[in-house]
């Protein structure tokens, strides 16, 4: 990413609106402002000006100006706020952009200037791209997190735990002929380490891949074919988006929309509600069998579970049974009659009449309301990535550690994975920062931040 002269760019949504911002950083930002509007000399503060746009025409705005050092990016910043018509915009820059000392911004600049001249730590300007991707409270509170600065703190606790097990377990390297000197008892290290690792497996929750996670919580409908899922999936939306039909494998692919819970249930926000295909003991054909393995890897990412079932029976399926996640039952074609008891913490459903679906939705609202493992790391990738390898660490240095032993077999292989966990968490903590970590942060961001 260059990082000299002086950059331009629109910072404000792309589309029409009533207002948008232009901003201009950089060393000749103040001979920018003075050669193309009326101000002569700006100060700190706002103005009213005209911009020039040729010699017959010129444009009412509004500036904002901050003097380096004491602004956003850390140099001399201008803020032009003009009428916000895509076309209008484009030939304000092109005015300026007539300046051979002025070039439009790359993406994340200004905040990758305001981290170089120290007006942010790399935290917080990941705080600054997760709070202008968040949608919903949890990658809000995230955000906060990086930019109130608690989550480094947090991330310093972790390593100092982390290196303070590391240097008992080295010193009892240079002890391993002393049977009875022992730094720290093999279970007692576990203890700790198993609870370090429960703690950073909270922060990145289940989430997989090197997305930002900005979505809302996904809640999947599951079960047999035909067991009156799409139905269900229509009466939730309250429209009729999903094909329904008695034949089983009707449904082929994930069909995903988002569903305002707000509406029925103050509060519980949005989420994006799935229908997925039917999980069968054996697939009906070769397209079948790829619908269904899509289906369970639906099923891995899903923040809930709806778990469809006419019989009232949910007998435990391997693929089911095994996700450590919210699973609402849900004994659905409630008007049918059957001659088995239904498990007592299912909820009877008839798509048909709607019958029930209020308390289905109060459920589901419960369900991701009370999710878990919603920290930093669930939603931004460098963290998520970092605190995935130290949990790696960790795991091949409690691989060696016998709880019943009286000291360690092999002190020097649980080092070397608690090293390993260390240098981790060193890129969070920031003693660690490779020099492509920059480029991974600010590439991120949007033209204009």
């Amino acid at each position: 990413m260059p990082t000299g002269g002086t950059i331009a760019a629109i910072g404000s949504p792309a589309g029409q609106s009533t207002r948008a911002i232009i901003r201009i950083s950089g060393s000749d930002a103040r001979a920018c402002i003075q050669s193309l509007t009326t101000l002569e000399n700006p100060t700190r503060g706002i103005h009213r000006a005209r911009f020039t746009l040729d010699q017959h025409q010129s444009l009412p705005c509004m500036l904002i100006w901050f003097d380096g050092p004491k602004s956003y990016t850390g140099e001399d910043v201008a803020e032009l706020i003009v009428v916000g018509n895509p076309t209008l915009l484009e030939r304000v820059l092109d005015k300026i952009f007539e300046s051979p000392a002025i070039r439009r911004a790359e993406p994340g600049e200004f905040s990758a200037r305001a981290y170089l001249n120290n007006r942010l730590s790399l935290a917080q300007a990941e705080g600054v791209a997760l709070r202008i991707a968040a949608v919903g409270d949890e990658a809000l509170s995230a955000a906060n997190h990086l930019l109130d600065g608690s989550q480094g703190e947090q991330c310093k606790a972790w390593a100092e735990e982390l290196a303070l097990l590391l240097a008992l377990v080295e010193s009892g390297v240079d002890f391993t002929d002393q049977d009875d000197v022992v730094p720290i008892p093999p279970g007692d290290l576990l203890n700790r380490l198993n609870s370090l690792s429960a703690q950073l497996q909270s922060e990145v929750g289940n989430e997989t891949g090197s997305a930002l996670r900005t979505s809302n919580p996904e809640v999947v409908l599951c079960g047999q074919p035909n067991a009156g899922k799409s139905a269900l999936f229509n009466a939730l939306l309250g429209v009729h988006r999903s094909v329904v039909s008695d034949r089983a494998g009707t449904t082929r692919d994930a069909i995903g929309e988002s569903m305002e819970l707000e509406r029925d249930i103050p509060g519980a926000g949005t989420i994006t509600l799935t229908d997925l295909a039917g999980l069968g003991d054996s697939a009906v054909d070769p397209l079948d069998e790829i619908a269904q393995q899509r289906s369970r890897e639906h099923l891995k990412s899903a923040d809930a579970l709806i778990w469809c079932d006419p019989s009232g029976r949910f007998e435990d399926r391997e693929h089911l049974a095994s996700l450590d996640k919210p699973i609402i039952r849900v004994r659905t074609k409630a008007d049918l009659v059957i001659d088995t008891q239904i498990q007592p913490n299912a909820i009877s459903v008839c798509a048909l009449d709607g019958h029930r679906v209020d308390v289905l939705k109060r459920a589901i609202a419960d369900a991701v309301t009370n999710r878990k493992d919603l920290g930093v790391g669930a939603f931004v990738p460098r963290h998520r990535r970092a605190i995935a390898d130290a949990i790696r660490g960790i795991g091949h240095a409690t691989q060696w550690v016998d709880p019943d032993a009286r000291s360690l077999d092999a002190p020097e292989l649980v080092a070397s994975g608690l090293r390993d966990a260390l240098n981790a968490l060193g890129e969070l903590t920031g003693e660690i920062t490779p020099d492509d970590v920059l480029g991974r942060v600010f590439a991120t961001f949007c033209v204009g931040k």
